[in-house]
């Protein structure tokens, strides 16, 4: 047989899904290690594992089975029994059996031209047709995992203080493996983030696509210290420390993708809660363009961000997008001829030509220090990652009274309530009121896939809606999700904003001076035909963009009325 790590290589240089200079550097990992050259490939982020089976498919004319096209655990672990080879073998080759039909066994690997594992079977099962599958190292670990419960395995958990245990356990091939897999699925799914959350008798990982958790992977809580160990170990984070919470970072390359990933380490009954934030080194979506404002809105967001001066809030609860908004906002301002410093926590995108300082309250370098430090640095427009607290509002607002163009954010259900927020932080009104340019509050709905969606007929009451709210621009394309391959089942793909964006002209100004209800203020700007999160919705929603229910699911009543 020819050598199949040349001829797979060759292979995915010709279709252009990795480079030469990646092969080298895999071939060379390789033969150190001594394991295959696709796992190295996907090891040191090249390409996806979904891609790599594909091209090893067509190469050795396998089929690729999925976990539904795999018998139960109980009829795997039977015919492992009757072959009298130990578990623990098949395990350490990453491959499974199972009686397919009469006088045929199948064999599912990661590695199926492993001889070893050929020469062995023939060996145990003479007389037998043989035939071999292709899995992930995503299915396998599944089967696997269920395969030793069956099989009432007990596996010895040593202590997490055994640092060189530990140590070395996060250092084993199939746990590098099944970390980098995890990654590579994740990019490939578009998942904002990874959860590893352990229970009593096993751990499960999700995904969170499009904002909703996905269930991923299931398996025996014995795996669960050398997965945990492996993600401390390659984000920088203490291996034997369980009790207090941990945050890390990670620079790498995914699926061919440049990444890098915030790692958060929580304490819970059952052992650490394990989350990983996925954020892409080159996104389009951090232009104003690709975030789903209407033309009315994206004109509103561009004329505040290019203004000399004063302070612009964008608001909503954690994961609305605030973040993206704003470094959306700072790539339009970013001009080359104004200096603009942004002050975060953390700086989870970095941007290409302005200052980013990220703040550590450990050290007593907190947002308001770090303010009254780039004020003498000459900046023309400041980021502020979040107001939190009277002093660091009091320094913003002073910032934009003095010919400084301020952008931040605050966590309020809505735009208007931004100057009660800060109000209540103990400023005054009138400062409050005096460099206000406008305040913008946004949530993220999902994205409908453009496969499956079907034509829908919106309810009597939503189009009395529409029509009680006088809103213009409303479309007849109402859709409603049905669900596909490609989005998964769920019936969304991707995700787009909704946007309340209200500019502070002098009436409003003048409200807040005088200390107007939230309603006085509410009414005003519905009065100025500014959109509320609800009416925005329903625009997307009319183009076929979005669903009702979805628009329903994430906004409360607040919202709507």
């Amino acid at each position: 047989m020819k050598n199949v790590s040349v001829l797979i290589g060759q292979l995915l240089i010709e279709e252009e899904l990795v480079s030469a200079e990646d092969l080298d550097k895999a071939l060379h990992l390789s033969s150190i290690s001594g394991g295959r050259v696709g796992a190295a490939l996907v090891r040191i982020g090249a390409i996806s594992e979904e891609n790599l089976l594909s091209m090893l498919a067509r190469q050795l004319e396998l089929t690729i089975l999925k976990l539904d096209d795999i018998p139960d655990a109980q009829s795997l672990h039977q015919t492992i029994v009757k072959s009298r080879i130990n578990l623990d073998w098949f395990l350490a080759r990453e491959a499974l059996i199972w009686e397919s039909a009469a006088m045929q066994v199948s064999c599912i690997a990661t590695d199926p031209v492993n001889h070893e594992i050929r020469e062995v079977l023939i060996r145990n099962f003479p007389d037998t047709q043989l035939i071999f599958y292709l899995v992930s190292n995503y299915t396998f670990e599944q089967i696997s995992s269920q395969v030793l419960l069956e099989a009432n395995v007990d596996s010895i958990v040593r202590s997490s203080d055994d640092t060189i245990y530990l140590r070395e356990i996060a250092e084993e091939a199939p746990v590098i493996d099944l970390v980098n897999n995890l990654l590579s699925q994740a990019v490939d799914s578009d998942a904002s983030d990874i959860h590893i959350e352990p229970e009593d008798t096993y751990y499960k990982v999700r995904f969170r696509i499009d904002g909703v958790l996905v269930d991923r992977l299931q398996q025996s809580i014995e795996r669960f210290p050398a997965v945990v160990s492996r993600i401390k170990l390659i984000s920088g984070l203490d291996i034997a420390e369980r009790r207090l919470p941990q945050d890390g970072r990670i620079t790498t390359r995914v699926a061919g993708l440049d990444m890098d990933l915030r790692v958060s380490t929580l304490p819970g009954v059952f052992g650490e809660s394990v989350v990983l934030r996925l954020l892409p080194k080159n996104r389009e979506s951090l232009t104003l363009g690709h975030l789903g404002l209407e033309s009315d809105h994206l004109h509103l967001l561009e004329n505040w961000s290019k203004s000399a001066g004063g302070i612009v809030l964008v608001t909503g609860p954690t994961g609305s997008g605030k973040s993206t908004t704003l470094h959306g906002a700072i790539s339009a301002t970013n001009d080359g001829i104004r200096k603009i410093v942004t002050v975060e926590d953390p700086v989870e995108i970095q941007v290409v030509g302005i200052t980013q300082i990220q703040v550590n309250a450990e050290i007593g370098f907190t947002f308001s220090r770090a303010l009254r430090s780039i004020l003498r640095q000459d900046p023309d427009v400041i980021m502020i990652g979040e107001i939190r607290d009277l002093e660091t509002a009091e320094i913003a607002i002073q910032s934009a009274l003095s010919g400084h163009l301020v952008l931040s954010t605050l966590h309020t259900n809505d735009a208007i309530s931004s100057f009660t927020r800060l109000i209540d932080m103990g400023l005054e009104p009138f400062l409050v009121a005096a460099p206000m340019k406008g305040v913008q509050a946004q949530r993220l709905v999902r994205r409908l896939c453009p496969h499956c969606s079907e034509p829908a007929v919106p309810d009597p009451k939503i189009l009395n809606d529409i029509l009680e709210m006088g809103v213009s621009g409303i479309g007849k394309n109402w859709r409603s999700p049905v669900g596909c391959d490609s989005c998964q089942g769920t019936g969304y793909r991707g995700r787009l904003g909704v946007y309340q964006m209200v500019p502070v002209d002098e009436k409003l100004k003048e409200m807040i001076v005088r200390g107007a209800t939230l309603f006085e203020m509410q009414n005003h700007a519905a009065e100025m035909k500014y959109r509320n999160l609800y009416q925005d919705g329903l625009l997307k929603a009319s183009k076929g963009e979005t669903s009702v229910e979805e628009l329903l699911r994430v906004l409360v009543t607040e919202d709507i009325v």
